[in-house]
């Protein structure tokens, strides 16, 4: 079974927040991971008994503890744009947010969650020194056709960029992030998928940032399947070239399996009552031949689980 680092709420809240949050119930859940140092960039999505969605940041050590004093209510401090056109939601809903490093510069991307007529992303630079956000967030835009729900394109690359944004068939985006203001995704070419294997996963969705590992570029994302408890969400592993045209070869056979100590139970009432269990990634980092995720599990908790690499080879048909 792999390592898990299963946190509590009480360890990461940020004091600013405590007082606010203190009649419960408070939901810490799906945080990106990024590595600084010996130690982690760890950001979370935040739910308190106001049901407003936050979110919080901090870092953790090398044993992936929390640094003391270093948790903050991060999106308290993101300051948009007065004349940026936006829906009323977009400018007070952070949800699931993950961590980039983008050509040495730190990020956090997040979602405005479900809103008419679309909801929108974003990208804030931030100061490494104290991690507060840089000028206002930078909206995410694709020309063309795309959903009327956005809460999962993943970053990639060092410039130049691109994003994951389908899996199945697959879509590759690329931008820059020269200028000021909205950030413009276009399409960056198709590339022809595989034939499926027998049983492979369907409903494949994005989750943690690609990483890069050899030519490959492994993606963990989440897929998702129906059950009498409701829609169960697990982590699934997909790999794709690492140069243009990234190319699909290997989408899953059968979930990852990462540690859920809480199973399907819950702490609190469901906050999507058609949801069962969930086990979602926002961070992955490979090194040494191991994976470090972050998931939140089931709406509420925040985990870290480091995982070998034979095993998330052995969620992928033979080469």
């Amino acid at each position: 079974m792999p390592l898990c680092r299963l946190f509590e709420t009480s360890e990461l809240l940020p004091a600013a927040w405590r007082d606010a949050f203190a009649g419960g119930p408070v939901r810490l859940f799906n945080p990106g991971l990024l590595r600084e140092g010996s130690g982690w960039l760890f950001a979370f999505r935040a739910v308190g008994p106001d049901l407003v969605r936050r979110i919080g940041l901090c870092r953790l050590g090398a044993d992936l503890s929390p640094v003391p004093g270093s948790s903050r209510p991060w999106s308290d401090e993101v300051l948009f744009s007065p004349g940026a056109d936006l829906p009323a939601q977009a400018r007070r809903w952070f949800a699931d947010p993950r961590l980039y490093r983008l050509a040495g510069r730190l990020h956090v991307y997040w979602n405005s969650g479900w809103h008419e007529p679309h909801n929108c992303q974003f990208l804030q630079e931030i100061r490494p020194d104290d991690l507060r956000p840089i000028g206002p967030p930078r909206e995410l835009r694709l020309a063309g056709q795309r959903r009327p729900l956005e809460k999962n394109w993943t970053l990639f690359g060092d410039g130049p960029f691109h994003a994951l944004y389908a899996i199945r068939p697959q879509r590759i985006l690329e931008f820059s992030l020269a200028g000021e203001g909205p950030i413009e995704f276009r399409e960056a070419g198709a590339a022809a998928a595989p034939a499926a294997p027998p049983n492979c996963l369907d409903d494949l969705r994005g989750g943690a940032p690609p990483q890069a590992v050899g030519d490959h570029y492994f993606a963990i994302g989440h897929a998702i399947s129906a059950s009498a408890d409701g829609y169960r969400y697990a982590a699934a592993v997909h790999r794709f070239g690492r140069r243009p045209p990234f190319a699909p070869e290997r989408p899953p056979l059968s979930p990852l399996r990462l540690p859920n100590p809480q199973g399907d139970g819950r702490a609190f009432d469901r906050l999507n009552p058609a949801v069962g269990e969930v086990i979602y990634p926002c961070g992955a980092d490979y090194a040494d031949g191991n994976w470090t995720i972050s998931y939140g599990i089931n709406d509420e908790r925040c985990a870290i689980a480091v995982v070998p690499h034979a095993q998330v080879e052995a969620t992928l048909p033979a080469a």
